[in-house]
């Protein structure tokens, strides 16, 4: 009969079959704090379950991917384009032999810093750190580094390793580059230290995470504008149709395909140049037609002033109430709008310090909050109810 030690044994054997450009859980930096061994599992098919497992991860399928907090269920949330960048990922990396624990850690935890109401909420906390004198504004992949490390788990943490943690705070990148190659050199001890999107990861599983995060969300989008009525299947230029397809799953294939077909046998994640170009187009489509459109961009609006409204009401809250020690103005706030309570328990609960400035405290917990817990919390705020 095989004992835990044998399966351990069998896992590392089938690690070390492993492409030589995969990052095998034997060469992991390790963890911040050092765990006892898990019997059957490695350590990046841990971390895959802690993320799994925590409050940041399921609140993911209340916030926005694109269309603000959607009544159609059909339509994409924050957690399903998740769950598509870790299977397509997951079918990539099968195919160059890389690490498919460390694959689906990071990709189940890149978005875990996003805040409500998607990318519209991310420019206004942007904007909003950046009134306060924060040069770096808000960018939710470097957030998604300080949810796992210091607001989960009332302050302690997810614990996971330097490899994971550096795919999720690596993994946005502003220009859709060809080529992706992981940054080996660099010290994964100062992750803290990032406040750009510059940074590669330091490991070619990241950087597929890295790419796929761009190719997953480009198909679907196009198909939820359909869906929405906010474009026409024959809006869609010809040239991206005849060449990269007329719906999600052909434009996935088409992707998926080209990736693999140019990153076999390299130490970098590739695309070719004509789908590089033709990917070009339908994101400056989707752009135009989608993003930008007149609809989204009212509701976009909205949700920004929602969320300023939130910030300035919280940092005033943190002011009279003595950052919820003074329980008279606490009792008074909560009495008014009792989905406040929560905001108490988390200044209690997270690892705060009396220098840690409200700006940051703000911006902490409006970044957790989901679409419609962010509208709960606003109605309450400042929509008056009847005194009897």
């Amino acid at each position: 009969m095989k004992t835990e030690f044998d399966i351990i044994r069998i896992l590392s054997e089938n690690e070390e079959k492993l492409s030589p450009f995969a990052k095998k859980s034997s060469q992991s930096l390790g963890r911040k704090f050092p765990m006892k061994r898990d019997p059957f599992r490695l350590e990046f098919s841990r971390d895959e379950t802690r993320i799994l497992h925590s409050p940041p991860f399921r609140r993911l399928k209340h916030k926005t991917q694109v269309f603000l907090s959607p009544d159609n269920d059909h339509i994409c949330t924050r957690m399903e384009h998740v769950l598509h960048v870790s299977s397509i990922a997951y079918v990539i990396g099968r195919c160059l032999n890389l690490n498919i624990d460390l694959i689906n850690a990071i990709a189940k935890g890149h978005d875990l810093g996003h805040p409500p109401f998607g990318h519209a909420g991310e420019r206004e906390l942007d904007k909003l750190l950046r009134d306060h004198g924060i040069a770096h504004g808000f960018q939710h992949e470097v957030h998604g580094l300080r949810v796992v490390d210091k607001l989960t788990n009332y302050g302690a943490g997810l614990n996971l390793t330097y490899e994971v943690r550096d795919g999720i705070i690596t993994h946005c990148g502003e220009s859709f580059d060809r080529v992706l190659a992981p940054d080996r050199a660099r010290d994964l001890t100062k992750l803290e230290e990032i406040d750009d999107r510059d940074s590669m990861p330091s490991t070619l599983e990241g950087c597929l995470v890295r790419m796929v995060d761009r190719i997953a969300y480009l198909g679907r989008d196009l198909e939820d504008g359909i869906k929405a009525g906010i474009i026409r299947k024959t809006d869609v230029p010809a040239t991206v149709t005849k060449d990269l397809g007329a719906d999600n799953g052909a434009i996935i294939g088409r992707f998926v395909n080209d990736i693999i077909a140019n990153s076999i046998d390299k130490d970098a994640i590739m695309m070719s140049k004509e789908v590089l170009a033709l990917m070009e187009r339908l994101k400056d489509f989707n752009y135009e037609c989608i993003y930008n459109h007149p609809e989204v961009e009212i509701k976009a609006k909205k949700s920004g002033h929602i969320i300023g409204l939130l910030f300035s009401e919280l940092m005033e809250i943190l002011k009279k109430s003595d950052r919820g020690k003074d329980a008279a103005n606490v009792h008074a706030v909560v009495r008014e709008a009792p989905s406040m309570e929560v905001f108490f328990h988390f200044i209690k609960n997270t690892n705060y310090v009396d220098e840690t400035p409200a700006w940051r405290i703000a911006a902490d917990y409006i970044a957790g909050m989901t679409d419609h817990f962010a509208e709960r919390t606003y109605i309450q705020l400042f929509v008056p109810t009847p005194v009897i």
